[in-house]
């Protein structure tokens, strides 16, 4: 997993850039025109995106396939055709000079939460995992990172930011954040969220050589942790060694070296970690019973039964696991108008019995406990194959709770979110969390900023 030797430790290496943006002389709305990440829309969505204008990014990063493509005409041939006609004709324009942006999204959800991401964009010298510098927080997801590569190749540009967390011990930067908040934005405008919800988007210029030179002195000391993207950082890397390799004049400050990411503070009130949750359709015919007896080994099982509507308990489902104290707390729901509160019996077993080569932090993890103690011995979903095949994760609860009871799901699992001292520690180590452990909210939206690898 390529731990990092203590004393050996380099930081990160940002650096202000031009980056291309709409340009609002020639869109009349930039809310026709973004759009949230492309893991994050269904084909309905693609579709309605295409249609909102002839420029949407989704254009760009998810570009329709046609049964007449060939090697001179195809997606990524066709992005990288939209990309420079774009440009061209000054439907994208670059900032004059290097900057560092300033970028807010906010959200009111159901009018009561608000989300709220604040974050530094910048180009950051790509190191290779292991070094210190950057940390994935999950486990590499297992995919083919093929189509990325030769989007990035065709395009040469960053058409998304890769988000990335810090902690920094004081709240120097934090402070900094709530001071440009003060000043105007360059950029405001609202858009709709992946879920419906109203979106509101805000970007600021810093352009004060003193500001940048801070900011980029602050970040020397921190390593970043990748809470999205990490696909696309590989993709990076991948283009960045093609490049070095084929360049013999290599010195290693040519764009390739660099890739677009969002720094996010962990110490920003409005960002949160949200839980992924889980829905299961088992492999062999669901038995509640059996469910409830086999999980009794390591869980201790409240039924709780709650009979005034879906809603309350969805919500009951969500509180009733909440807790201050440093034990794994799950709900489990199966039908009905109740669920069980599984509370783990020994918080020790897993390190001791399972994973004594982890991290104790790592044990601790709800994730790990329903991993193995559920799906793994209870439901014998017990390799990546299986996992992928009949495991489900998401952050609506909502969708799970309507999976299990149109039978898209046998149960569901509603788990508490990491917590980010969590994910620094077990990074820390050179380890990583599971797939699909982290979700930070909200995410950047695609066509705010573009970066074109060309200075």
């Amino acid at each position: 997993m390529g731990i990092v030797e203590k004393g050996k430790v380099k930081m990160a290496n940002i650096k202000p850039f031009r980056g291309y943006r709409y340009n609002t002389e020639k869109i009349d709305s930039l809310s026709s025109i973004v759009s949230p990440p492309y893991y994050n829309m269904t084909t309905e969505d693609k579709n309605a995106f295409y249609e909102k204008s002839p420029y949407n990014s989704v254009r760009l990063f998810a570009g329709k396939k046609k049964e007449t493509d060939t090697a001179e005409d195809n997606i990524f041939t066709r992005a990288k055709n939209y990309l420079n006609d774009w440009i061209k004709n000054e439907i994208l324009v670059r900032d004059k000079e290097p900057v560092i942006y300033m970028y807010e999204q906010t959200i009111a959800v159901a009018s009561e939460a608000l989300y709220s991401n604040i974050s530094f964009v910048a180009l950051v010298e790509l190191e290779d995992f292991g070094s210190g510098v950057i940390m994935p927080c999950e486990k590499p997801h297992e995919v083919s990172m093929g189509d990325r590569y030769e989007l990035l190749a065709s395009t040469n540009a960053d058409l998304s930011m890769i988000n990335c967390l810090y902690v920094e011990k004081e709240k120097d930067l934090y402070n900094l954040m709530n001071e440009l908040h003060e000043e105007k934005p360059d950029i405001e405008f609202s858009s709709s969220a992946p879920a419906g919800e109203n979106l509101h988007q805000k970007l600021w210029k810093i352009s004060y050589q003193p500001t940048i030179d801070f900011i980029v002195e602050q970040f020397k000391d921190l390593p970043l942790y990748i809470t999205d993207g990490q696909t696309r950082y590989e993709t990076c890397l991948q283009y960045r060694n093609y490049m070095k390799a084929n360049n013999p004049n290599h010195t290693g400050k040519e764009p390739y070296n660099y890739a677009m990411v969002s720094l996010a503070n962990s110490k920003s009130d409005g960002l949160v970690m949200l839980p992924v949750h889980r829905g299961v359709k088992c492999p062999r015919k669901f038995s509640e019973a059996m469910f409830l007896a086999n999980s009794q080994d390591h869980f201790k099982m409240e039924k709780i039964i709650v009979d005034s509507g879906d809603k309350d308990l969805i919500d009951t489902m969500l509180k009733q696991i909440v807790t201050v104290k440093n034990e794994t707390r799950i709900s489990a729901y199966c039908g009905g108008n109740y669920f069980y509160r599984m509370i783990l019996n020994n918080d020790d077993y897993l390190k001791k019995e399972v994973y004594p080569e982890m991290s104790k932090e790592y044990c601790h993890l709800d994730i790990v406990a329903l991993n193995k103690l559920i799906i793994d011995e209870v439901f014998h979903i017990d390799d990546e194959e299986k996992y992928e095949q009949y495991v489900h994760a998401t952050r609506s609860y909502n969708a799970c709770f309507r999976g299990v009871n149109d039978g898209t799901y046998d149960i569901m699992f509603v788990l508490n979110p990491v917590k980010v001292d969590q994910i620094r520690n077990i990074t820390a180590v050179g380890e990583w969390l599971p797939e699909l452990t982290v979700s930070v909210y909200p995410k950047p939206s695609v066509g705010v900023l573009i970066n074109v690898k060309d200075e």
